[in-house]
């Protein structure tokens, strides 16, 4: 039986967005991991853009501090961040 807090409510649960020189250009949101890489993958092959996936399936509790955890401590989901000076100048 579930809980009266786990229930599908239809949300999207995978945002996805688009950055170009640092300034957000669009952001999408996408109810499956398929639904999100269509949209990585339409963004590409676009010059000076790059990409931000997050996943919002996360509960947070009305006790919980949201900071930024220490990257080093999990290697196998680093962080995103901006591109290199000079990326997508071309």
């Amino acid at each position: 039986m579930s809980t009266g807090t786990d229930y599908d409510s239809g949300a999207p649960t995978i945002e996805v967005c688009i950055y170009e020189q640092g300034q957000l250009l669009t952001r999408e949101l996408c109810e499956s991991e398929e639904d999100a890489a269509v949209v990585v993958e339409r963004w590409s092959d676009v010059p000076g853009a790059y990409v931000v996936v997050d996943d919002l399936t996360t509960k947070h509790g009305p006790d919980d501090i949201l900071a930024p955890e220490d990257p080093s401590l999990d290697d196998d989901h680093p962080i995103a961040t901006a591109p290199p000076p000079g990326y997508g100048t071309e």
